[in-house]
C-alpha cells in the first residue's frame, strides 16, 4: 500500500468532516436553532464585517500576549528542568515547590495578578508564562532523568566532561519530550490567556467576547471563538513544524513505520 495515498485519504476525510459540520450549520440555523442560541453563518459574516479593525486589534493583542508568555515560560521551564536534573541541590530545593504549585489552576491566581499588576498586559503575560513554566519544568526534568545511563557512562569513559555530556547527550535525548511539552504548553497558554482576559483586560479576544456576552451578542462570541481557534491552530502548527525540524534526526514515528510496511 502506498503511504502517500493513505495520507491523502486521511486528509480528505478530515476535509469532508469539516465540510459536513459547515453544511449542518447552514441547515440548522436559524430555522431549527434560534440565533440567540447559535448564530447563523449570515449573522456571523455580518459580525465580522462590522467588527473589522477591532477584531484584528483584539486578535493581535491576544496572540502577542500568548506568544510572549509561552516563549518566556517554556525557556525558563526548560532551563530549570535541566538544572534540576543536573544538580541534586536544585532538585531537592525546587521539587517541593513545584509539586505544591503544579496542581493549582493558573486561572485561580487571576485575582492576585490583577491586584499585583493591574489589568494591563504584564500580569496576563506573567500568568501565561507561569502556566507554561510548570509544564516545561516537569517535562524537561523527567525527560533528562530518563536518559539511559549507558549513554552517559560511555561518554564519560571516552573523556567527555559533565558539561559536554549534558550539552551533547542529555539535552538532545530530552529534546523530543521538551518539544512535545512546548506543544502542550501552547494549548494551555491560549486557555489561560483568554481566561485572564475574561477576568481583567482592556483588549484581546477574551475581552471582546466578555463584552459581547453582556449584551447577548452571540455572533460576536462565535467570531471570537473562530478566530481564537484559527490562531491556536496556526500557532500549534508552527510549533510542530519547528519541533519536527529540530528533532529531524529521530527515527520515523510508529504510524509512519506501520504505513510504510503496509
Amino acid at each position: 500500500m502506498n503511504p502517500r495515498g493513505s495520507n491523502h485519504g486521511v486528509r480528505w476525510s478530515g476535509i469532508a468532516l469539516v465540510a459536513f459540520i459547515i453544511a449542518l450549520w447552514f441547515v440548522l440555523t436559524p430555522d431549527v436553532v434560534p440565533e440567540l442560541r447559535f448564530p447563523s453563518p449570515e449573522a456571523t459574516l455580518q459580525s465580522i464585517r462590522s467588527l473589522r479593525s477591532a477584531l484584528l486589534v483584539n486578535a493581535i493583542a491576544t496572540l502577542g500576549r500568548v506568544a510572549l508568555g509561552w516563549a518566556s515560560g517554556c525557556l525558563a521551564g526548560a532551563m530549570i528542568g535541566m538544572l534540576m536534573s543536573r544538580s541534586r541541590i536544585f532538585q531537592q530545593s525546587l521539587t517541593p515547590l513545584l509539586e505544591v504549585a503544579r496542581p493549582l489552576p493558573p486561572v485561580a491566581l487571576v485575582p492576585f495578578f490583577i491586584l499585583w499588576f493591574g489589568v494591563g498586559a504584564s500580569g496576563q503575560v506573567l500568568l501565561i508564562a507561569l502556566s507554561c513554566f510548570m509544564v516545561l519544568a516537569v517535562t524537561t526534568y523527567s525527560a533528562a532523568r530518563a536518559v539511559p545511563p549507558i549513554y552517559i557512562q560511555t561518554a564519560a569513559s571516552l573523556g567527555a566532561s559533565p558539561n559536554r555530556i549534558y550539552r551533547t547527550i542529555v539535552f538532545p535525548a530530552a529534546l523530543p519530550s521538551i518539544a512535545a511539552g512546548c506543544r502542550v504548553a501552547a494549548a494551555i497558554a491560549f486557555g489561560v490567556g483568554v481566561a485572564a482576559e475574561f477576568m481583567g483586560a482592556q483588549s484581546g479576544l477574551g475581552y471582546m467576547m466578555m463584552v459581547a456576552r453582556r449584551t447577548l451578542n452571540t455572533d460576536t462570541i462565535l467570531v471570537g471563538l473562530l478566530v481564537l481557534g484559527l490562531e491556536s491552530f496556526a500557532f500549534d502548527l508552527l510549533v510542530q513544524r519547528v519541533a519536527s525540524h529540530v528533532t529531524r534526526w529521530m527515527d520515523a514515528s510508529v504510524s509512519e513505520t506501520l504505513d510504510a510496511l503496509q
